[in-house]
């Protein structure tokens, strides 16, 4: 394997948590973390012992020995940098959401399929362990008829109009922010719905604090979806069918553990083994299609970040626009 250097576009906390995660990957180098602060950029350069740290995005994407850049900065800003990232034909990893519409999202995998370059959202719930497993199990046909997903993920937060979650201009919301994970796991396990309702509690800012959103997909299964900021929710997700209930328990999105649960409330664990805490599993995704000289990764192609962004959009203009 190829060993390849990593850059970092955004020191914050989701920086934080994809860094550990690439630290246990032998074939990752921390190679570069870029910010507009300097202060930041050094700080993270002398934590975590990456070779070079930039103030300007700009130059640490004309840095010939770059390999491959993650982009976690704020929602808004997602599809500018990984424009820039593809411009100067760096592989990108980009942060969910992966832009804030249907078209920027388009654009960029078009401007990527045009340049041969390697780009892919980083959804990391997708290549965990407990995730895998748990579409397996679902498709196992160990439930019979499969009928409803129920899905949540909501923790409390105060509002305050200038935090990233709540501002509309930096991409604020429960639904982009949050909300993403579970609409991520009913196209996963479903597809594309075919028919979308969305009810909500609007923030003072117009930003969405909580939505309640029901999928109907083309087989008739029904998913019954979450997000808030106004309460902590259950934070797991179920799948019910003829035989019983099968729990990705909480957090869901996370590595977590899986149970089986019959029509008589009788429970068996589902063996599943989780390493690390699950960003290595996403980057190891990205370094392994790069070996094998891909564009797009199988298990997160463009055209599931398409529908998903199809999916989001509608969700957030249902929820915003009473």
């Amino acid at each position: 394997m190829k060993k390849y250097n990593w850059g970092i576009i955004g020191a914050g906390r989701i920086a934080r948590k994809f860094i550990d995660g690439l630290k246990m990957l032998p074939n990752a180098n921390l190679y570069a973390i870029a910010s507009t602060s300097e202060e930041r950029a050094e700080n993270y350069k002398a934590e975590y012992g990456f070779e070079k740290a930039y103030y300007s995005y700009n130059q640490m994407v004309e840095d010939k020995n770059l390999d491959i850049v993650y982009v976690a900065t704020t929602n808004n800003l997602h599809f500018e940098h990984t424009m820039l990232c593809l411009e100067h034909n760096k592989a990108v990893l980009c942060e969910k959401p992966f832009a804030s519409d249907f078209q920027q999202v388009k654009t960029m995998i078009e401007t990527a399929q045009e340049r041969k370059v390697f780009l892919m959202e980083a959804l990391w719930s997708r290549f965990i362990p407990s995730m895998i497993e748990f579409k397996r199990q679902v498709e196992s046909g160990i439930l019979g008829k499969i009928s409803v997903l129920n899905c949540s993920f909501g923790f409390r937060r105060e509002f305050d109009p200038n935090d990233r979650v709540y501002a509309l201009e930096l991409g604020g919301g429960s639904l982009p922010d949050i909300g993403i994970y579970p609409i991520f796991l009913s196209i996963y396990l479903f597809g594309k719905p075919e028919k979308i309702q969305v009810m909500s509690l609007l923030s003072p800012t117009g930003s969405d604090s909580t939505a309640v959103f029901t999928f109907c997909h083309k087989n008739r299964e029904i998913s019954q979806l979450s997000s808030s900021f106004d309460a902590c929710l259950d934070n797991n997700a179920k799948v019910f069918g003829e035989k019983g209930a099968l729990i990705l328990n909480r957090s869901f999105h996370t590595p977590t553990t899986i149970t089986l649960r019959d029509n008589h409330g009788n429970r068996t664990k589902i063996p599943v083994q989780n390493i690390g805490n699950g960003y290595n599993y996403e980057a190891a995704e990205v370094m392994r299609c790069l070996d094998a000289g891909l564009t797009q990764s199988e298990g997160m192609p463009h055209a599931f970040s398409l529908d998903m962004i199809e999916v989001l959009d509608k969700c957030t203009f249902l929820a915003t626009n009473k």
